[in-house]
């Protein structure tokens, strides 16, 4: 049926309603005051006139109640709608306001700093990117015959997924510590680094000692730009003194979705996994003697991650 045919329509049924309601109250006056009272015609036509009238007051309510349901509908899209809550003002007050009845008003004395928490902690304001399906590998071997100095060699592989193709940088951040050492006893080196399957040959190397603390640490940066997505591998290798440096941690600096991550360790060390403040715990996917690998299949937010603790074993 076209418009201007349920339009037609739709008047039609109008002004036949009316012409009904008329009738029916017609009826009534004849009934009531034209029709004896001990006659069976008086109840027959007082009936008639029951359905006539009743049906068109029940069809005009129904009509009423349509219409305010998609008006209803109508003025909830106008007021959730993307474009129009692009342009409030209040919008942070509207997100506190929805986020308190969402956890039913509990904790009224410490609700404006919860949810200021949330905001600054975890909400990407700010991000530009995220990290998909990370994977990393971890390999640890012995760089002594008395096993005191191990050589960890890193490969992390994913996804990197931004806003737009404007350019930005993407850093890679190690340390160690190196408290008593001496230079030639520890280093970070970077192996390998892809984007998209080529090798980069523009990074941005940058090494210094922080006496106060007695670390060291290896910075390399980046330049990306003209893509959404990146596929990127990144390979580094690290010596340094287990006692000194006895966990292996992960903090994720952007949203990380889905984290896989095998650790492959002599035999002689003992190792624990811990979650990183992640909102569930990482299932275990294989472990044995000199093996261990977890998943996290959900969202990793900024500053959470996994420790591995080592322990040689005596």
């Amino acid at each position: 049926m076209n418009p201007n045919n349920l339009l037609s329509y739709k008047h039609f049924r109008s002004g036949a309603a009316w012409i009904i309601l008329f009738i029916g109250i017609g009826l009534y006056y004849l009934g009531y005051f034209q029709v004896e009272n001990d006659s069976i015609w008086k109840e027959i036509i007082i009936k008639i006139a029951d359905v006539l009238v009743i049906g068109v007051l029940l069809g005009y309510l129904s009509n009423a109640a349509q219409f305010l349901g998609v008006f209803k509908q109508d003025l909830q899209d106008i007021v959730y709608g993307k474009e129009f809550l692009k342009k409030r003002n209040d919008i942070s007050t509207l997100w506190e306001t929805v986020s308190k009845q969402l956890f039913k008003e509990k904790f009224p004395a410490i609700s404006k700093d919860l949810l200021s928490a949330i905001k600054e902690s975890y909400l990407p304001l700010n991000e530009v990117s995220y990290y998909n399906d990370y994977n990393v590998i971890i390999e640890l071997s012995w760089a002594d015959d008395a096993h005191e100095f191990i050589i960890a060699k890193d490969t992390v592989n994913f996804d990197l997924i931004t806003e737009s193709p404007n350019k930005f940088e993407l850093p890679l951040s190690s340390w160690i510590n190196i408290d008593g050492l001496n230079s030639d006893e520890y280093y970070i080196k970077i192996v390998e680094y892809t984007i998209n399957g080529e090798q980069i040959t523009n990074s941005q190397e940058k090494s210094e000692v922080d006496s106060k603390h007695q670390i060291y640490k290896h910075k390399c940066t980046i330049e990306l730009s003209g893509h959404t997505k990146y596929e990127i591998t990144q390979r580094q290798e690290r010596r340094y003194m287990l006692a000194k440096d006895f966990h292996i941690s992960f903090r994720a600096k952007h949203i990380i979705n889905k984290l896989n991550v095998q650790l492959r360790y002599p035999d002689d060390i003992n190792v624990d996994f811990l979650c990183r403040g992640t909102i569930k715990d990482f299932k275990d996917v294989n472990s044995s003697n000199g093996y261990i690998e977890k998943q996290y299949k959900g969202i990793i937010l900024p500053r959470q991650g996994y420790v591995f603790v080592l322990n040689k074993k005596r």
